[in-house]
C-alpha cells in the first residue's frame, strides 16, 4: 500500500493509500497502473491557491511538486525480500520518471530524515513494535488535526509536511512535543 498526501503549505493535506501492486500482478501491471495514477494526477484541473488551473497548466506555472520517499537500496531487515525491493524500487522509478517527464518537480527524500524532523527520531529502537514509526506519525497527524485513513497515508502526510517544511516554512505546521502535548511543556520537557 502507497501512502499519498496532497494539498498546499499550509493547509490540512488530502491523505489517502493506493494499491499500486495487486496479489495476481506481475511487476509489468503494477508499475502500469503506477504510471496512469501519476498521469491523471498531473493533467487534471485543479484548484490551488484561490486560481483554478486547466489541464497541465498547474505544471506549466510550477503548483505541483511530487515528493516521494527514496527507496532503500539494500537489504536492511529481516522482513524485506527482493520482490518488495524491485516493487519499491519500480514504483518511484515510474511515478518519479514519469512526473519529471511531464515537468513536474520531483524530490526524493530518506524516509529517515523526514521522520527525524517530524516525529524527533530517525529510527525506533529496537524493542518498539516493527511499525512503531508509521504509529507515532498518525499521532502527530491527529494531534494536528489530519486524519490518515491508515498508517501508509500517516507516513506520506509526515513526507508532505517535511517537504512543506523546506518549500514553505512560514506556513508549515508546528510539530514540536510541547506544541502538540500541552502536558509536556507543564512537566518542562521541549
Amino acid at each position: 500500500m502507497s501512502g499519498i498526501a496532497e494539498g498546499k503549505p499550509g493547509e490540512t493535506p488530502q491523505l489517502s493509500a493506493e494499491r499500486f501492486r495487486k496479489p495476481t500482478d506481475e511487476y509489468e501491471e503494477s508499475f502500469g497502473r503506477a504510471i496512469g495514477w501519476i498521469a491523471e494526477r498531473l493533467v487534471t484541473e485543479r484548484f490551488i491557491g484561490g486560481k483554478f488551473y486547466g489541464r497541465g497548466e498547474a505544471i506549466e506555472e510550477g503548483m505541483i511538486r511530487v515528493v516521494i520517499e527514496a527507496p532503500i537500496m539494500s537489504f536492511s531487515g529481516e522482513t524485506t525480500n527482493a520482490d518488495a525491493l524491485l516493487i519499491t524500487k519500480g514504483l518511484w522509478a515510474c511515478i518519479g520518471g514519469f512526473a519529471r517527464r511531464r515537468g513536474a518537480m520531483v524530490r526524493r527524500h530518506a524516509v529517515t530524515t523526514v521522520r527525524k524532523a517530524f516525529m524527533g527520531f530517525g529510527r525506533a529502537p529496537k524493542h518498539c513494535p516493527k511499525d512503531y514509526e508509521k504509529r507515532e506519525a498518525r499521532r502527530i497527524c491527529q494531534a494536528l488535526g489530519w486524519n490518515p485513513p491508515n498508517l501508509d497515508a500517516a507516513d506520506a502526510a509526515a513526507l508532505w509536511w517535511f517537504a512543506c517544511s523546506q518549500w514553505a516554512p512560514a506556513v508549515a505546521q508546528d510539530v514540536r512535543p510541547h506544541w502538540l502535548n500541552p502536558e509536556l511543556a507543564l512537566r518542562g520537557a521541549a
